[in-house]
């Protein structure tokens, strides 16, 4: 049975240093891992993605992602060992990103990952002020995090990512802003600016730390968003911003595309004929690999009552127009299941509508957990 959808495949690396205190992504200490686990996980990736390989027949992958976890631990002939096993689906325009932390990766490292097909690269920076690392448990400096942004560039590649959180513990508008300066000056491509957000069960969400008021946030989002313009980043959706291309995975997850995902915890979404179907593997490395073994692969019917918010909590996300017939492609189910509350949204001022499409206002932007509730009755 082949998609009718692009495909994006994610490979989750779930190992890392140390867990940050606002870290609620499914990672566990590297010091708890032994040689042969991490060859058994790499071995249950593997096997993974073959019990998938009947849903890509005649198609090929618009985008591989490593994430974590800190995947930059996972050494480069291990990585190369999942794309070697995956490149029967790749294309000279797949983009194959890593994700990869400073301290945790050297210039050979990085030239290393290069060599084996690694093209795009996202360095979790975070912030370039000390003060501010240290509040988030970091166990990089700002010096390291300018040295790997370097020896990316250094390595060859040519299409790379910073992250940097704001509103930080105790930071003020001049940090925040200092922290978009810095990033722009090393040669990133793309950047994505987010602010910090407190997870239940995380380190912060049990003993929260001061974050700015409401009012200084504002400010930082104001004069954030117009210095990335100014510096030639273009924002396209809620928290990315490209002087020239975007990151296809992330697009592929809003444009509601189907993806595979193997490894702890990862999750899965595909559309077979007009159902869509869902997977989430066992978050614990173990246990992962234990389900592996069983050899079965169960995929779980998605209620096509869930299928409208669902779509609106990814598609709005990117700021492009939104074509009528998108809703009906990616999930099976008529336009005028969702009508009625977009025409709602835009009587709101939520949304600009005409005769083939619809897109958020700017007070859209601001209020889009509005719209968002709307589909959730």
């Amino acid at each position: 049975m082949t998609l009718s959808l692009p495909v994006g495949l994610y490979v989750h690396y779930p190992w890392c240093v140390r867990k940050c205190p606002y870290c609620d992504f499914n990672s566990y200490p590297v010091k708890n891992r032994s040689a042969s686990e991490e060859n058994s996980y790499v071995n249950a990736l593997l096997s993974e993605f073959s019990l998938y390989e009947k849903y890509l027949e005649g198609r090929s992958l618009i985008s591989v992602y490593f994430g974590g976890g800190t995947p930059s631990l996972f050494s480069p002939k291990d990585m190369g060992r999942v794309i070697d096993r995956i490149s029967p689906y790749l294309t000279e325009n797949t983009e194959i990103s890593m994700e990869a932390n400073p301290g945790t990766v050297k210039l050979d490292n990085l030239k290393d990952y290069r060599s084996i097909g690694v093209n795009r690269i996202s360095i979790g920076v975070q912030s370039f002020n000390d003060t501010s690392l240290k509040a988030l448990g970091r166990i990089h400096s700002s010096k390291d995090a300018v040295m790997c942004c370097e020896n990316v560039i250094k390595a060859g590649f040519d299409n790379f990512n910073i992250d940097i959180m704001h509103g930080l513990p105790k930071q003020n508008v001049a940090m925040a802003i200092e922290d978009i300066n810095r990033a722009a000056e090393l040669g990133c491509n793309h950047m994505s600016w987010y602010e910090l957000t407190i997870e239940e069960d995380t380190a912060f969400g049990l003993n929260p730390p001061v974050l700015p008021s409401e009012d200084a946030l504002s400010d930082i989002e104001e004069q954030g968003f117009n210095l990335l313009s100014e510096k030639g980043f273009r924002r396209y959706e809620v928290s990315g911003f490209t002087k020239d291309r975007r990151c296809i995975h992330n697009q592929n997850y809003w444009y509601f595309g189907d993806y595979i995902g193997i490894g702890a915890g990862a999750h899965s979404k595909l559309k077979l004929e007009d159902n869509t179907f869902r997977k989430a593997n066992h978050e614990v490395p173990s246990e992962y690999i234990s389900q592996i073994e069983t050899g079965s692969l169960e995929l779980r019917k998605v209620n096509s009552e869930d299928l409208p918010f669902e779509f609106m909590l990814n598609r709005l996300r990117i700021f492009d127009d939104i074509g009528y017939d998108e809703f009906e492609q990616t999930t099976g189910l008529s336009f005028e299941t969702v009508r009625e509350k977009l025409e709602e949204a835009q009587s709101l001022g939520l949304l600009e509508m005409n005769s083939e499409s619809y897109r958020l206002t700017s007070k859209g932007k601001w209020m889009l957990n509005d719209i968002l509730e709307m589909f959730l009755d």
